[in-house]
Parts: structure tokens; C-alpha cells; sequence
């Protein structure tokens, strides 16, 4: 299969951990991709409190810049944007940006497959990229009847998914990975900072816990 086109992998990444990096690494290899970039939000509509866009950005840097070979790279656009932040105008700018040649694949993970109706103009979506949507192995698809209805036409084979600009939808498989970053904020705030590291063992990359106990954040003590 010849790398074409670009992944996009959207989410807080308050912080960055290991499944972040596995799930964009599975969609570049399953999918064909030239490079998954990920996608911090600014003001994600469906969160209300996040860590500040610097310091979040700042924890992706040291991270990517540790794994130079690793086909991942930085989209900012959306730490650019005041107010909420909606994937439509994250997509619409971006496909304004690359032209309307260059493939450009937006990787769902299964929650977000499950909700995509309650998304801003979801079905418009396809209009700018495709869609690479992660299932977790040994865990089916689900989403709601309108999604389902509205995508029954539009999916086509994982290696296929790379020979068009958008308006598909392909899905891959990664291994379970049990890492979770509400769960890494909730250890580092209540348990002395080594400890916390003892019970997420192999969750975070060694840039971000670094990251995350030189500037205190969540707690850290």
C-alpha cells in the first residue's frame, strides 16, 4: 500500500498518554496514512474544564519530539480559536488549506462513533475528510439508527480508505490499551506523585509524567 494522506486525531490530551499514541500509529499503519497529526482542542464544547491549551500543546512537544520517526506531528489549528471549538469548522478549514485533492482521514474512536449524532452538522462531516474509526479488539461497532442509516453506502476497505479525499469511512483495529486520562488526573491529585506513577505503569510517555511533575500540574506533589 502506498502512504497517502493525512490523519487527524482530535482530543484534549489532558495529558498525552500511551493509548493516544497507539490508537494514531494503528490508523497510519492500517489506513495508509503519510502521518497522523494530533489535534489538541481549544475549548472542547462537550468539556467544561481543562488544562490550560500551553500546557497541554507544551506536553505534546516534548513528547513528539522524543519519537521523531514516529509519523505523528501537531495540528494547532484548533488551540487558534476562540470560543467552543466544532470538528465541522476544524475540517472545513483544513480541507480550505490542503486543497481538495489530499486525503484527509478524521480517527474516531468508538465512544465517539457511539455519539457522533449529537455532533454540530455531523452529517456534513464527510464533505471535507473520511472517517478511520478505531474498534478496539474484541469490541463491536454500535452507533445510532440516523448514523447508521447515513453511513451504510459510505464505507470501503481499510487500505481503500486512503485513495479518497474524504466522503468514506473504513474502520481498524488496535489492541486494548487500558490507559485513560481522567483516570492519570484523579491518581496524580490524590496519591504522592511516585506512587501515582506505580499504579499507571506504561500509560504515560516518560516526556509527559516529567512534564506534568516539573509544572505541578493536577496536583502533582
Amino acid at each position: 500500500m502506498i502512504a497517502r494522506g493525512i490523519g487527524l486525531l482530535g482530543g484534549t490530551f489532558d495529558p498525552v498518554h500511551c493509548g493516544h499514541l497507539e490508537i494514531a500509529r494503528a490508523a497510519q499503519r492500517s489506513l495508509g496514512l503519510v502521518r497522523v497529526d494530533l489535534l489538541p482542542a481549544g475549548a472542547p464544547w462537550q468539556k467544561d474544564l481543562v488544562t490550560p491549551a500551553q500546557e497541554r500543546l507544551e506536553m505534546l512537544k516534548r513528547v513528539l519530539a522524543a519519537r521523531p520517526d514516529s509519523g505523528l506531528g501537531i495540528e494547532t489549528i484548533e488551540l487558534m480559536r476562540l470560543g467552543a471549538t466544532y470538528t465541522i469548522d476544524t475540517l472545513a478549514a483544513l480541507r480550505r488549506r490542503l486543497g481538495p485533492a489530499m486525503p484527509l482521514v478524521l480517527i474516531l474512536g468508538g465512544d465517539q462513533w457511539a455519539n457522533l449524532h449529537t455532533w454540530k452538522r455531523w452529517t456534513e462531516l464527510l464533505n471535507y475528510a473520511s472517517f478511520g474509526i478505531c474498534r478496539r479488539a474484541g469490541a463491536p461497532l454500535s452507533a445510532s439508527p440516523e448514523v447508521e442509516s447515513w453511513s451504510q453506502d459510505k464505507w470501503v476497505a481499510p487500505e481503500a480508505l486512503n485513495g479518497h479525499p474524504s466522503g468514506r469511512i473504513a474502520q481498524f483495529t488496535m489492541a486494548p490499551h487500558e490507559a485513560s486520562s481522567t483516570e492519570v488526573r484523579r491518581l496524580v491529585r490524590t496519591l504522592p506523585f511516585a506512587d501515582a506513577m506505580k499504579r499507571i505503569d506504561g500509560w504515560l510517555p516518560i516526556e509527559a509524567a516529567a512534564y506534568i511533575r516539573a509544572r505541578g500540574l493536577y496536583g502533582a506533589r
